[in-house]
């Protein structure tokens, strides 16, 4: 994208003005106007701190409708902030559409700026306030780029101006002061408003004899700079000697900021890592549901059947409505399960239904956008991952193993894989993956449901330690069942994590060796989040798969039903056994 010309950009400051005054306008709502019901609302801003209702009533074109949770604590945490005589470097996480930028410096600048006519003392007087609050007489916007806080700046300067609301219940603060101008604005009762971007020396600025008092910081780096492990040390350093010098000696200074973290290296994640910062982290699904089983069929159903029927639909110039689609009435048929456990941010605007849909489209950038999850791209393993077109009945079934011991939750899970291998193509395209917490009773009881269902040539089946008496046992459990379970013994002799990160090769890109079927989420999660630790799992699915791979490979081509040592070469061999 091209740079703006100045005239350009003043183009686009001055139609930014005129489409916030059509809003105001549009939006605007008759408040009462008797003296009595002016000094009720005014003191619950100025008074009460009610940030919400200052919000909700003065700028409905902003925001309106049931708070989110986000929302119902910023509005209670951003007036004590401001109320401190110290100093504080809060930031915000939260899902898009939730109005964080909105809320901070959009509509924040105004509510301090109506603060301030608590100085006055006649102000105090007819409110009976009988204390003088900190005067916040200096607010800065920060942001990576001098534009973005130079129109928020405007925003906050259209409000001023324009708001009839605003002006009926506050005249002192409404109108302009002076200066008055692009990048530069001094309100009528002397709060100084100025944009600053990381480009600019914003060290030693000063109005008249008063330092900054207020650092709005909103979205500090661009995505193209969050992938430069450079411009995330430049910035972070930018924001640091902000915070720590800009203000007044006595580390007054109060730094706001939201944003999106879009690396775990970013200003926000290593904000969550410093001492002396906060980070309030708001996630669009807070707690996923209990039954992910019964998503993953859902899953399933809109990546293939609700897919059908769009395209149908739109060959023949219809839409499909929510109600239409087979993971919808699906979803309704099981919405007492499906939704038990879960816990979202917005739930009066945001269904679980619409969540987990947006989730199965696209994980990492619902992750990003949504969760507050972002990746650093550079550490990441599995970046093109190629999925299952069709099934062919004469390729070769192969299974996995990856076994776990303990009752608790705080035992590994266990990993049962499937894959059928193309030996013309030399592909293994993985059907089956169940990956949980099981007892050894489950495990094996599992493991033959699934021979049962695939009739797998060999399963591959790790045996390190007390491993290898589970599998003799469980070869005993399927002979007691007429079950044959062709279980071959792995023995790990490398780290997983090398073992892991070598199938690195065949499974990204167009000609991959491994492919996946679409439906199989906790995996393919697994694929995703490597390496970064997780809290809940050791990555057994994605040692299953190793193993999987491994096993087809070098049985597929030497008869499905023996039972070997798993292809060793010389006691071990280059995959890790």
């Amino acid at each position: 994208m091209r740079d703006l010309t100045e005239q350009e950009f003043s183009d686009q400051l001055t139609d930014l003005a005129s489409s916030l005054r059509r809003d105001i306008e549009a939006k605007a709502n008759g408040l009462d106007p008797a003296p009595e019901k002016i000094r009720e609302r005014r003191r619950r801003v100025l008074v009460d701190k009610d940030f919400w209702f200052f919000a909700t009533t003065y700028m409905p074109h902003h925001v309106w409708g049931e708070p989110s949770k986000f929302q119902k604590h910023f509005s209670q945490r951003f007036p004590q902030l401001l109320d401190e005589k110290s100093g504080c470097r809060e930031w915000w996480v939260a899902p898009r559409g939730e109005c964080k930028s909105t809320l901070l410096t959009k509509i924040g600048p105004s509510y301090i700026v109506a603060l301030g006519l608590l100085q006055n003392p006649d102000v105090r007087a007819e409110l009976d306030v009988t204390e003088t609050p900190p005067f916040l007489d200096y607010l800065l916007f920060l942001g990576a780029e001098t534009r973005m806080p130079t129109k928020l700046l405007e925003v906050t300067k259209t409000e001023l101006t324009c708001n009839a609301n605003l002006a009926m219940d506050f005249p002192e603060i409404c109108g302009k002061g002076h200066p008055w101008r692009v990048g530069d604005a001094v309100t009528r009762n002397g709060v100084k408003l100025e944009p600053f971007g990381a480009e600019q020396a914003v060290r030693g600025t000063f109005h008249g004899s008063v330092r900054p008092k207020v650092l709005f910081g909103d979205d500090l780096i661009t995505d193209k700079e969050a992938k430069s492990p450079t411009e995330r040390e430049n910035r972070w350093s930018w924001v640091e000697k902000a915070v720590d010098y800009l203000g007044p000696p006595d580390g007054s200074v109060k730094y706001l900021g939201v944003g999106t973290i879009l690396n775990t290296d970013d200003p926000i994640s290593r904000a969550k890592k410093t001492v002396g910062h906060v980070v309030h982290h708001f996630k669009a699904i807070e707690r996923l549901p209990d039954h992910m089983d019964l998503w993953e069929q859902c899953e399933e159903l809109m990546r293939n059947d609700d897919k059908r029927l769009i395209d149908k639909s739109a060959k023949s110039g219809k839409t499909t409505p929510d109600e239409a689609l087979p993971s919808f009435k699906f979803y309704l048929k099981h919405k007492k399960q499906m939704d038990k456990g879960a816990i979202t941010s917005w739930p009066a605007v945001r269904s679980l239904y619409w969540l987990m849909r947006q989730r199965a489209k696209n994980s990492r950038a619902f992750g990003t956008e949504m969760q507050g999850e972002a990746r650093n791209d550079e550490d990441t393993v599995f970046t093109d991952i190629q999925y299952i077109v069709q099934i062919l009945h004469h390729w070769l079934p192969f299974g996995a193993c990856d076994p776990s011991m303990g009752k608790g939750e705080t035992s590994d899970p266990s990993a049962l894989l499937v894959g059928m291998y193309c030996l013309e193509l030399k592909k293994l395209h993985v059907i089956e993956a169940v990956i949980k917490r099981r007892v050894p009773s489950k495990l094996a009881a599992d493991l033959i449901a699934m021979q049962k269902d695939h009739n797998c040539g060999a399963w591959g089946f790790e045996n390190n330690n007390a491993f290898e008496y589970m599998r003799t046992s469980f070869i005993d459990v399927g002979i007691e069942q007429k079950v044959h379970l062709p279980l071959a013994p792995v023995t790990a002799t490398v780290a997983p994590e090398v073992r892991i990160d070598g199938m690195e090769p065949v499974i990204n890109g167009f000609d991959a060796k491994i492919l996946f079927h679409a439906r199989l989420t906790h995996l393919l999660k697994e694929l995703d989040n490597w390496p970064e630790p997780q809290t809940d799992h050791h990555y057994d699915g994605l040692v299953a798969l190793q193993i999987l791979y491994m096993i087809a490979v070098t049985r597929a081509g030497r008869g499905l039903g023996s039972i070997a040592t798993g292809g060793r070469r010389n006691g071990t061999n280059t995959d890790g056994y």
